[in-house]
């Protein structure tokens, strides 16, 4: 489907409604379209014409539509050159060039356009260029492009599926064409040439997109690491983190068919090699239900409150005791952001094991029982030089 979209020549979409039932057309008021136009008059001044239009008028129309709550939407709508979108009270139009509606037939606005969460444009070579010129894309080439994934990470996770088996193949459109930008093996939503920081993705709240709690598919689709495992609001990592503390030996993924390698995932699995800390989280089922992030600690005299745990699925860091892989450091204007994978062991003998959430740190913090330390002469935080490290298998 994905390459009947990208093909078209335009999309004509009914974006107002939910469901099939509702059509293209709706009644309209379509005096409402233009506005309330007031003309100030000034004594000595030449009078101005000025137009009144509600600030989230594309918001409301567009983007946050009936249609747009559906995941496989995110994809039609990138594809698809242009777009022709039957609004409950207007036409909108969006190419990669201009978006307009009835209300504004040449462009919108500067204040419509920052009130839009995604926008047509979204690709490695128009987005992509636009984020590289006002970001640090020296670590990397293709840095603009895998910022543009994240948007589109994050934009079809705020989706639903009807179909819970469909994750991946939903949005295997999208990561065809980023393939081809980026030269860049896929691993199950993922990208091999920015994986360390591509892992350390989160929850939003811990909540789906509807404001339900995130969940685990019920059968197999992905493996722990990767974000299509969960039904969630999904923030992926920062692909531009300066530190990777943590070395990637290894990382596959087997389709679920061959001739559909971005599709569906059979199995995948990724060997790592870095510090490992036991730790326990604080906080209890019922005194911290309503939270997305708990306390963990890592000695029985830690007290930090400093170290977090963002669970993937509330419940399951509770179950067993609590790994932290550490990741990643990064400067920031409040200190040093240390992030890492929180963890379940499944076979000791073969250390291998699943992922349960995202831990985050801050340098203020460090105790004997981390293993970093900050260094006064590369000022930042890193490994200490007696760090044990450990090689696992995350699935």
């Amino acid at each position: 489907m994905g390459e009947v979209y990208a093909n078209s020549y335009c999309n004509i979409a009914a974006t107002w409604n939910s469901s099939s039932d509702d059509g293209l057309f709706t009644k309209r008021n379509a005096s409402k379209v233009e506005g309330i136009v007031v003309t100030p008059q000034w004594a000595g001044q030449k009078s101005t014409v000025f137009r009144v239009v509600e600030f989230g008028l594309w918001e409301d129309l567009v983007t946050s539509a009936g249609l747009h709550k559906r995941a496989w939407v995110v994809q039609e709508r990138l594809l698809a050159p242009r777009v022709l979108h039957f609004g409950r009270t207007q036409l909108a139009w969006e190419c990669h060039e201009v978006d307009a509606c009835e209300t504004y037939p040449v462009n919108l606005p500067v204040a419509q356009q920052n009130a839009r969460t995604m926008h047509k444009g979204l690709d490695p070579d128009t987005d992509g260029k636009e984020l590289q010129s006002r970001g640090d894309s020296r670590s990397s080439p293709n840095l603009h492009a895998y910022h543009v994934w994240k948007k589109i990470v994050t934009a079809y996770t705020a989706g639903e599926l009807t179909v819970a088996s469909d994750k991946l193949v939903a949005i295997s459109g999208l990561a065809k064409n980023m393939q081809i930008s980026l030269q860049d093996e896929y691993l199950a939503g993922l990208w091999k040439g920015t994986l360390a920081s591509d892992l350390l993705w989160k929850v939003n709240r811990g909540k789906q997109a509807n404001g339900l709690l995130s969940t685990r598919a019920a059968q197999y689709r992905a493996p722990t690491w990767s974000w299509a495992a969960l039904d969630g609001h999904i923030m992926p990592g920062r692909p531009n983190v300066k530190r990777i503390l943590l070395s990637i030996e290894a990382a596959v993924t087997e389709p679920l068919v061959s001739v559909s390698p971005l599709g569906q995932v059979k199995c995948g699995w990724i060997r790592l090699r870095g510090a490992l800390l036991p730790g326990r989280v604080k906080s209890s089922v019922p005194s911290a239900s309503l939270s997305d992030k708990f306390n963990v600690c890592f000695s029985a005299e830690d007290d930090s409150t400093d170290h977090w745990i963002f669970p993937d699925i509330q419940d399951e860091i509770f179950r067993q005791l609590i790994y932290c892989l550490i990741v990643s450091t990064e400067n920031q204007y409040n200190g040093t952001l240390i992030q890492g994978l929180a963890l379940h062991c499944i076979n000791t003998v073969q250390a291998t094991y699943r992922r349960v959430g995202l831990f985050e740190g801050n340098h203020k913090s460090l105790n004997k029982d981390l293993p970093v330390r900050y260094s006064p002469s590369t000022r930042r935080v890193e490994l200490s030089k007696d760090a044990e490290l450990e090689t696992i298998i995350l699935i």
